[in-house]
C-alpha cells in the first residue's frame, strides 16, 4: 500500500509548515510548536505509536534549518518538495509497521528517511558553524545528541538491536563517531554540503555494520566491501568538491 489518507494530510500538513517557515521565519517557534503538536496526535492516530514521532518531527526541523543556507529560491521550493517526499515515505512506513511489524519495505522506507533526516542535520549544523562564530565543541553536542537520538528510534523501529541495552551503547557509540568526525571535518577546505555528505557516508557504513551484525549477516566480505565503498565514494566526493582556502 503507497497511500493512505492521513498520510497524505499529514505530509500537506508539512509542506504548509516548511513553506510558512520559509515565507515567514520570524514565527519559527510558533508554526513548529502547532506542527509538532498535531503531528504527534496525527502520527498516535495514524501509526498508533507515537515511537514513531521523533524521525518525521526531525526530519522537518532539519529541513527548515537547512534551507537558510541554500542560495536559490528556486532550489529551496525543489528542497521542500523533495524533503516532504521523504517526510511522506517515513509516515507511511509508520502507518504499515504500525499494523505490520515484519513489514520490510515500511522499514526501508523508515531507514531512507533516517538518512535524509541525519544529513539535514550534518548538512544545516556545519553549515551554521560556517556562518556564525560557534565553538566547535557546540557542534559536536548537536551532532552527537541527534545521532544518539536518530539511531535509538531507527533501532528500536527496524527491531534491530534486541534489548534496550544493546540500543544505548550502540547509539552512543555512533554519537561518539559522529563527533568525532565533525571535529576531524572542522580542518576541511570544504563546504557544508560536502561535509554533509562524507558524515553521512561515514554513518551509513557503520551503521550498516551494526545493522548486519543484529541480522547475523556480517561477513567478511561485507566487511571489505563496506570499506572499499567508505574509502572510495568519500574519495570521489572530496576530489570533487571545490576546496575552499583555509582562512
Amino acid at each position: 500500500m503507497l497511500f493512505e489518507f492521513g498520510v497524505l494530510f499529514l505530509s500537506l500538513l508539512n509542506l504548509a509548515a516548511v513553506w510558512l517557515l520559509y515565507d515567514y521565519p520570524n514565527q519559527f517557534f510558533w508554526i513548529m510548536g502547532i506542527f509538532a503538536l498535531v503531528l504527534l496526535i496525527g502520527i498516535r492516530v495514524v501509526a498508533g505509536r507515537l515511537r514513531f514521532f521523533g524521525i518525521p518531527f526531525l526530519l522537518t526541523l532539519g529541513s527548515v534549518l537547512l534551507m537558510p543556507l541554500i542560495d536559490s529560491p528556486a532550489k529551496v521550493r525543489a528542497f521542500i518538495v523533495l524533503s516532504t517526499g521523504v517526510f511522506y515515505l517515513a509516515v507511511l512506513g509508520s502507518y504499515r509497521l504500525g499494523r505490520y511489524e515484519r513489514d520490510k519495505t515500511a522499514k526501508a522506507m523508515i531507514d531512507l528517511a533516517t538518512l535524509a533526516t541525519l544529513f539535514c542535520w550534518f548538512a544545516a549544523s556545519y553549515g551554521w558553524y560556517l556562518n556564525i562564530v560557534l565553538p566547535i565543541w557546540v557542534i559536536m553536542l548537536i551532532f552527537a545528541a541527534v545521532v544518539f537520538f536518530i539511531s535509538y528510534q531507527s533501532f528500536l523501529i527496524s527491531q534491530i538491536a534486541p534489548s534496550r541495552h544493546q540500543r544505548v551503547v550502540y547509539s552512543v557509540f555512533l554519537a561518539y563517531l559522529m563527533a568525532g568526525v565533525v571535529w576531524v571535518q572542522n580542518f576541511w577546505p570544504f563546504g557544508y554540503l560536502t561535509t554533509g555528505v562524507v558524515a553521512l557516508i561515514i554513518y551509513y557504513s557503520a551503521w550498516n555494520l551494526i545493522r548486519d551484525y543484529f541480522l547475523e549477516n556480517l561477513t567478511i566480505k561485507k566487511i571489505i566491501f563496506n570499506s572499499i565503498f567508505l574509502a572510495g565514494s568519500a574519495t570521489l566526493i572530496l576530489l570533487s568538491a571545490r576546496w575552499y582556502p583555509a582562512i
